[in-house]
């Protein structure tokens, strides 16, 4: 079987999509995937930010995925 990924979603309304691929960044969630010191790694796949956002008025969403790693 392939390598698995990671998913970190960040959901925002009336947002800037780069806001929300910031906000994963900025409050670490990828380092939950990451190995402490001095363990076997538990996660080797890639980690995908993927940010969506609504906005109200319009009734439409965006969507923008990074690779972290």
């Amino acid at each position: 079987m392939g390598k698995k990924h990671g998913i970190i979603l960040e959901l925002k309304i009336d947002s800037m999509l780069k806001e929300t691929i910031q906000q994963i960044k900025d409050r670490g969630y990828a380092l939950r995937f990451k190995e402490k010191f001095g363990e076997k790694p538990k996660f080797t796949g890639r980690i995908l930010a993927v940010g969506i956002s609504y906005e109200k008025k319009t009734k439409r969403h965006s969507c923008l995925v990074e690779v972290l790693s």
